[in-house]
Protein backbone atom coordinates (compact mmCIF):
# COMPACT_ATOMS: atom_id res chain seq x y z
CA UNK A 1 0.00 0.00 0.00
CA UNK A 2 2.76 2.43 0.93
CA UNK A 3 4.56 1.76 -2.38
CA UNK A 4 1.35 2.31 -4.29
CA UNK A 5 0.78 5.58 -2.49
CA UNK A 6 4.37 6.51 -3.10
CA UNK A 7 4.09 5.77 -6.80
CA UNK A 8 0.86 7.75 -6.97
CA UNK A 9 2.41 10.69 -5.16
CA UNK A 10 5.40 10.53 -7.47
CA UNK A 11 3.20 10.62 -10.55
CA UNK A 12 1.13 13.42 -9.08
CA UNK A 13 4.25 15.43 -8.29
CA UNK A 14 5.67 14.97 -11.78
CA UNK A 15 2.35 15.88 -13.35
CA UNK A 16 2.11 18.98 -11.18
CA UNK A 17 5.67 19.97 -12.03
CA UNK A 18 4.94 19.54 -15.73
CA UNK A 19 1.86 21.74 -15.42
CA UNK A 20 3.83 24.40 -13.56
CA UNK A 21 6.59 24.27 -16.18
CA UNK A 22 4.06 24.58 -19.01
CA UNK A 23 2.45 27.56 -17.29
CA UNK A 24 5.84 29.20 -16.77
CA UNK A 25 6.70 28.70 -20.43
CA UNK A 26 3.40 30.26 -21.46
CA UNK A 27 3.86 33.28 -19.17
CA UNK A 28 7.47 33.77 -20.25
CA UNK A 29 6.53 33.64 -23.91
CA UNK A 30 3.81 36.23 -23.31
CA UNK A 31 6.21 38.53 -21.50
CA UNK A 32 8.93 38.05 -24.14
CA UNK A 33 6.37 39.27 -26.67
CA UNK A 34 6.25 42.56 -24.75
CA UNK A 35 9.97 43.03 -25.36
CA UNK A 36 9.44 42.53 -29.07
CA UNK A 37 6.50 44.95 -29.02
CA UNK A 38 8.82 47.56 -27.48
CA UNK A 39 11.43 46.90 -30.16
CA UNK A 40 8.81 47.26 -32.92
CA UNK A 41 7.67 50.60 -31.50
CA UNK A 42 11.27 51.88 -31.56
CA UNK A 43 11.82 50.56 -35.08
CA UNK A 44 8.63 52.13 -36.42
CA UNK A 45 9.89 55.52 -35.23
CA UNK A 46 13.32 54.90 -36.77
CA UNK A 47 11.87 53.68 -40.04
CA UNK A 48 9.73 56.80 -40.35
CA UNK A 49 12.98 58.81 -40.20
CA UNK A 50 14.68 56.67 -42.85
CA UNK A 51 16.81 54.84 -40.28
CA UNK A 52 17.55 51.09 -40.13
CA UNK A 53 15.72 49.03 -37.49
CA UNK A 54 17.38 47.63 -34.35
CA UNK A 55 17.60 43.99 -33.23
CA UNK A 56 16.56 43.11 -29.69
CA UNK A 57 19.66 41.82 -27.90
CA UNK A 58 19.46 39.54 -24.86
CA UNK A 59 22.64 40.85 -23.22
CA UNK A 60 21.61 44.50 -23.59
CA UNK A 61 18.17 43.63 -22.18
CA UNK A 62 19.83 41.96 -19.19
CA UNK A 63 22.01 45.01 -18.52
CA UNK A 64 19.01 47.33 -18.92
CA UNK A 65 16.85 45.23 -16.59
CA UNK A 66 19.44 45.18 -13.84
CA UNK A 67 19.91 48.94 -13.96
CA UNK A 68 16.14 49.57 -13.88
CA UNK A 69 16.15 47.78 -10.51
CA UNK A 70 19.10 49.88 -9.36
CA UNK A 71 17.38 53.14 -10.31
CA UNK A 72 14.37 52.35 -8.13
CA UNK A 73 16.60 51.29 -5.25
CA UNK A 74 18.68 54.50 -5.48
CA UNK A 75 15.64 56.74 -5.80
CA UNK A 76 17.67 58.80 -8.26
CA UNK A 77 17.76 58.68 -12.04
CA UNK A 78 21.32 59.02 -13.18
CA UNK A 79 23.72 57.16 -15.46
CA UNK A 80 26.23 56.20 -12.75
CA UNK A 81 25.35 53.84 -9.91
CA UNK A 82 26.48 54.29 -6.29
CA UNK A 83 29.93 52.92 -7.21
CA UNK A 84 30.26 55.28 -10.17
CA UNK A 85 29.83 52.51 -12.77
CA UNK A 86 28.23 53.54 -16.04
CA UNK A 87 26.59 51.88 -19.03
CA UNK A 88 29.88 50.57 -20.40
CA UNK A 89 30.41 48.52 -17.22
CA UNK A 90 26.87 47.15 -17.27
CA UNK A 91 26.99 46.17 -20.93
CA UNK A 92 30.36 44.43 -20.79
CA UNK A 93 29.45 42.66 -17.53
CA UNK A 94 26.45 41.21 -19.36
CA UNK A 95 28.80 40.04 -22.13
CA UNK A 96 28.09 42.75 -24.70
CA UNK A 97 31.45 43.99 -26.03
CA UNK A 98 30.43 47.03 -27.96
CA UNK A 99 31.96 49.40 -30.45
CA UNK A 100 29.35 52.11 -29.78
CA UNK A 101 26.90 52.43 -26.91
CA UNK A 102 24.13 54.78 -25.82
CA UNK A 103 21.67 54.87 -22.94
CA UNK A 104 18.30 56.53 -22.27
CA UNK A 105 16.66 56.47 -18.83
CA UNK A 106 13.19 57.40 -17.64
CA UNK A 107 11.32 57.13 -14.36
CA UNK A 108 7.73 57.56 -13.20
CA UNK A 109 5.98 56.70 -16.47
CA UNK A 110 3.16 54.15 -16.30
CA UNK A 111 3.85 52.60 -19.70
CA UNK A 112 6.56 52.07 -22.29
CA UNK A 113 4.56 54.23 -24.70
CA UNK A 114 4.69 57.15 -22.27
CA UNK A 115 8.43 56.72 -21.73
CA UNK A 116 8.95 56.64 -25.51
CA UNK A 117 6.84 59.76 -25.92
CA UNK A 118 8.95 61.67 -23.40
CA UNK A 119 12.22 60.46 -24.94
CA UNK A 120 11.07 61.63 -28.36
CA UNK A 121 10.06 65.02 -26.97
CA UNK A 122 13.56 65.56 -25.58
CA UNK A 123 16.13 66.58 -28.24
CA UNK A 124 19.01 64.75 -26.55
CA UNK A 125 17.03 61.54 -26.01
CA UNK A 126 15.65 61.71 -29.53
CA UNK A 127 19.13 62.08 -30.99
CA UNK A 128 20.24 59.00 -29.08
CA UNK A 129 17.24 56.94 -30.14
CA UNK A 130 17.60 58.03 -33.77
CA UNK A 131 21.35 57.49 -34.10
CA UNK A 132 21.90 55.83 -37.47
CA UNK A 133 24.98 53.95 -36.26
CA UNK A 134 23.20 51.68 -33.78
CA UNK A 135 22.19 48.14 -34.74
CA UNK A 136 20.97 46.53 -31.50
CA UNK A 137 18.60 47.38 -28.67
CA UNK A 138 18.09 46.46 -25.03
CA UNK A 139 15.06 47.46 -22.95
CA UNK A 140 14.51 47.17 -19.22
CA UNK A 141 11.69 47.84 -16.79
CA UNK A 142 11.18 47.74 -13.05
CA UNK A 143 8.19 48.59 -10.86
CA UNK A 144 7.82 48.99 -7.11
CA UNK A 145 5.00 51.11 -5.71
CA UNK A 146 6.90 51.63 -2.44
CA UNK A 147 9.77 53.49 -4.12
CA UNK A 148 10.15 57.14 -5.00
CA UNK A 149 9.46 56.88 -8.74
CA UNK A 150 7.48 53.61 -8.72
CA UNK A 151 8.61 52.72 -12.25
CA UNK A 152 11.90 52.86 -14.15
CA UNK A 153 12.49 52.38 -17.87
CA UNK A 154 15.91 51.83 -19.41
CA UNK A 155 17.03 51.69 -23.00
CA UNK A 156 20.45 50.64 -24.29
CA UNK A 157 21.46 51.06 -27.92
CA UNK A 158 24.61 49.43 -29.22
CA UNK A 159 26.75 48.32 -32.11
CA UNK A 160 29.37 45.58 -32.21
CA UNK A 161 32.07 45.30 -34.82
CA UNK A 162 31.63 42.36 -37.18
CA UNK A 163 28.03 41.78 -36.07
CA UNK A 164 25.38 42.43 -38.73
CA UNK A 165 21.92 41.58 -37.36
CA UNK A 166 19.07 40.27 -39.47
CA UNK A 167 15.64 41.63 -38.49
CA UNK A 168 12.29 40.15 -39.55
CA UNK A 169 9.23 42.43 -39.67
CA UNK A 170 10.87 45.11 -37.51
CA UNK A 171 11.61 42.43 -34.88
CA UNK A 172 8.01 41.42 -34.29
CA UNK A 173 7.54 38.25 -32.25
CA UNK A 174 4.98 36.75 -34.62
CA UNK A 175 3.34 37.12 -38.01
CA UNK A 176 0.00 35.96 -39.38
CA UNK A 177 1.33 35.92 -42.93
CA UNK A 178 4.08 33.70 -44.40
CA UNK A 179 5.25 36.67 -46.45
CA UNK A 180 7.82 38.63 -44.44
CA UNK A 181 10.21 41.55 -44.87
CA UNK A 182 13.78 41.09 -43.68
CA UNK A 183 16.27 43.89 -43.04
CA UNK A 184 19.96 43.00 -43.38
CA UNK A 185 22.53 45.13 -41.57
CA UNK A 186 25.86 45.23 -43.37
CA UNK A 187 24.41 44.87 -46.86
CA UNK A 188 25.90 48.23 -47.86
CA UNK A 189 29.37 47.02 -46.95
CA UNK A 190 29.08 43.59 -48.57
CA UNK A 191 30.18 42.47 -52.01
CA UNK A 192 27.69 39.59 -52.15
CA UNK A 193 25.01 37.91 -50.06
CA UNK A 194 22.87 34.78 -49.92
CA UNK A 195 20.11 33.53 -47.63
CA UNK A 196 17.97 30.56 -46.75
CA UNK A 197 14.71 29.94 -44.93
CA UNK A 198 14.86 27.32 -42.21
CA UNK A 199 16.96 24.33 -43.23
CA UNK A 200 16.18 24.89 -46.89
CA UNK A 201 18.69 25.36 -49.69
CA UNK A 202 20.82 28.47 -49.86
CA UNK A 203 19.99 30.98 -52.56
CA UNK A 204 22.59 31.82 -55.14
CA UNK A 205 25.15 34.46 -54.20
CA UNK A 206 23.65 37.77 -55.32
CA UNK A 207 24.14 41.50 -55.21
CA UNK A 208 23.60 42.74 -51.62
CA UNK A 209 20.23 44.20 -50.70
CA UNK A 210 19.20 45.75 -47.39
CA UNK A 211 15.66 44.40 -47.71
CA UNK A 212 14.61 40.86 -48.57
CA UNK A 213 11.09 39.68 -49.25
CA UNK A 214 10.84 36.06 -48.10
CA UNK A 215 8.17 33.38 -48.10
CA UNK A 216 7.97 31.11 -45.04
CA UNK A 217 6.70 27.55 -45.18
CA UNK A 218 2.97 27.73 -44.54
CA UNK A 219 2.81 25.90 -41.19
CA UNK A 220 2.42 27.32 -37.71
CA UNK A 221 5.56 27.58 -35.58
CA UNK A 222 8.95 29.27 -35.40
CA UNK A 223 10.77 29.92 -38.67
CA UNK A 224 14.33 31.12 -39.17
CA UNK A 225 15.88 33.23 -41.92
CA UNK A 226 19.67 33.07 -42.16
CA UNK A 227 21.79 35.49 -44.18
CA UNK A 228 25.46 35.31 -45.14
CA UNK A 229 27.39 38.39 -46.24
CA UNK A 230 30.71 38.37 -48.06
CA UNK A 231 32.66 41.39 -46.85
CA UNK A 232 36.25 41.42 -48.03
CA UNK A 233 37.70 37.95 -47.47
CA UNK A 234 35.30 36.95 -44.69
CA UNK A 235 31.80 35.53 -44.57
CA UNK A 236 29.48 36.88 -41.86
CA UNK A 237 26.35 35.02 -40.86
CA UNK A 238 23.32 36.13 -38.84
CA UNK A 239 19.77 34.88 -38.48
CA UNK A 240 16.46 35.83 -36.97
CA UNK A 241 13.30 33.90 -36.21
CA UNK A 242 9.61 34.68 -36.13
CA UNK A 243 6.56 32.72 -35.07
CA UNK A 244 4.12 32.13 -37.91
CA UNK A 245 0.67 31.94 -36.39
CA UNK A 246 -2.50 30.80 -38.11
CA UNK A 247 -5.00 33.52 -38.85
CA UNK A 248 -7.69 31.65 -36.90
CA UNK A 249 -5.64 31.50 -33.69
CA UNK A 250 -4.37 35.05 -34.13
CA UNK A 251 -7.93 36.32 -34.51
CA UNK A 252 -8.87 34.68 -31.22
CA UNK A 253 -5.87 36.10 -29.36
CA UNK A 254 -5.56 39.56 -30.86
CA UNK A 255 -8.56 40.31 -33.06
CA UNK A 256 -8.30 44.02 -32.32
CA UNK A 257 -4.74 44.36 -33.63
CA UNK A 258 -3.84 45.61 -37.07
CA UNK A 259 -2.53 43.04 -39.52
CA UNK A 260 1.24 43.27 -39.15
CA UNK A 261 1.91 42.29 -42.74
CA UNK A 262 -0.41 44.97 -44.10
CA UNK A 263 1.10 47.55 -41.77
CA UNK A 264 4.63 46.77 -42.93
CA UNK A 265 4.02 45.98 -46.60
CA UNK A 266 5.85 49.11 -47.75
CA UNK A 267 8.85 48.90 -45.42
CA UNK A 268 11.62 48.95 -48.06
CA UNK A 269 10.12 51.94 -49.87
CA UNK A 270 10.11 53.98 -46.64
CA UNK A 271 13.81 53.67 -45.98
CA UNK A 272 16.09 56.34 -47.44
CA UNK A 273 19.66 55.68 -48.51
CA UNK A 274 21.57 58.50 -46.82
CA UNK A 275 21.40 58.99 -43.05
CA UNK A 276 23.13 61.53 -40.84
CA UNK A 277 25.03 60.46 -37.76
CA UNK A 278 23.58 61.72 -34.49
CA UNK A 279 25.68 62.28 -31.35
CA UNK A 280 25.78 59.47 -28.81
CA UNK A 281 25.13 60.22 -25.17
CA UNK A 282 23.30 59.29 -21.99
CA UNK A 283 19.98 60.88 -21.19
CA UNK A 284 17.48 60.87 -18.33
CA UNK A 285 13.77 61.63 -18.21
CA UNK A 286 11.93 61.83 -14.90
CA UNK A 287 8.23 62.12 -14.15
CA UNK A 288 6.61 63.50 -11.03
CA UNK A 289 6.56 61.42 -7.88
CA UNK A 290 2.81 61.85 -7.37
CA UNK A 291 1.75 59.56 -10.21
CA UNK A 292 0.13 56.39 -8.86
CA UNK A 293 1.15 53.04 -10.22
CA UNK A 294 -1.74 51.26 -11.91
CA UNK A 295 -1.53 47.56 -12.57
CA UNK A 296 0.95 46.88 -15.37
CA UNK A 297 0.45 43.68 -17.32
CA UNK A 298 4.19 43.24 -17.82
CA UNK A 299 5.08 43.89 -14.20
CA UNK A 300 7.63 41.11 -14.01
CA UNK A 301 9.47 41.93 -17.24
CA UNK A 302 12.61 42.74 -15.31
CA UNK A 303 12.91 39.07 -14.31
CA UNK A 304 12.19 37.47 -17.64
CA UNK A 305 15.63 37.15 -19.18
CA UNK A 306 17.02 35.19 -16.24
CA UNK A 307 14.19 32.70 -16.59
CA UNK A 308 14.38 32.73 -20.39
CA UNK A 309 18.00 31.75 -20.24
CA UNK A 310 17.35 29.06 -17.65
CA UNK A 311 14.55 27.50 -19.70
CA UNK A 312 16.37 27.84 -23.01
CA UNK A 313 13.81 30.20 -24.53
CA UNK A 314 16.18 33.09 -25.24
CA UNK A 315 17.19 33.68 -28.82
CA UNK A 316 20.73 32.37 -29.38
CA UNK A 317 20.59 32.50 -33.15
CA UNK A 318 22.66 35.62 -33.81
CA UNK A 319 26.32 34.90 -34.54
CA UNK A 320 29.00 37.53 -34.94
CA UNK A 321 30.50 35.82 -37.97
CA UNK A 322 31.70 32.49 -39.21
CA UNK A 323 35.11 33.59 -38.03
CA UNK A 324 34.31 35.31 -34.68
CA UNK A 325 36.37 38.36 -33.83
CA UNK A 326 37.31 39.40 -30.30
CA UNK A 327 37.13 43.01 -29.25
CA UNK A 328 37.91 45.06 -26.16
CA UNK A 329 35.28 47.42 -24.82
CA UNK A 330 35.67 51.12 -25.52
CA UNK A 331 35.08 53.49 -22.63
CA UNK A 332 31.72 55.16 -22.80
CA UNK A 333 31.36 58.84 -21.90
CA UNK A 334 28.60 61.41 -21.84
CA UNK A 335 29.54 63.27 -25.01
Amino acid sequence: MDRAIGRWLGITTLTGAAAITATAHSEIELRWKHFHDYAVSVNEVRLAQGLPPLKLNEQLCEAARIYADVLLEMGQVRHADAQGRRADYRATTAGYFYHQLGENLAAGQLSWERAMEMWLQSPSHRANLLDADYRELGVGFSADDTTRYRTAWTQLLGTRRSVYPVIINLDAFSSNSPEIEVYVHGAREAQAMRYRVGAGAWSEWRAPSEWLHCQLPNWEGFHTVTVQLRIGERIYESSDEIYLQSRFVLTQVASDREDHHTQRASLPERVSAGVERAPRSEHVVQQGESASLRQIGSSDLERILHVLHALGLAQPHLRASIEPATECAHQHGDA
